[in-house]
């Protein structure tokens, strides 16, 4: 990498200016990345959509068909 070579004071500044919106930008998306990584291993989103259509659906059944739907549900997740 060449070094650069100033002519003014302010070509420093500028480019001192620069380099530190640059850091906060970088700081940001880290942030941001970790943030949404905490958020992912949220155990309601590591458990996925389909879980949650399965219970919707026998939510809307009655009786012994739900008590099936959930007993065969549990199996499948727990494989008891």
């Amino acid at each position: 990498m060449e070094k650069k070579k100033y002519s003014s004071y302010e070509e420093i500044d500028r480019d001192l200016e620069i380099l530190k919106i640059e850091r906060e930008i970088h700081y940001q998306k880290l942030t941001q990345s970790f943030d949404n990584t905490k958020d992912s291993l949220n155990p309601a989103n590591m458990m996925g959509s389909v879980p949650k259509m399965a219970l919707s659906v026998l939510g809307g059944l009655s009786g012994p068909i739900k008590s099936l739907g959930v007993s065969f549900l549990l199996k499948k997740l727990f494989k008891l």
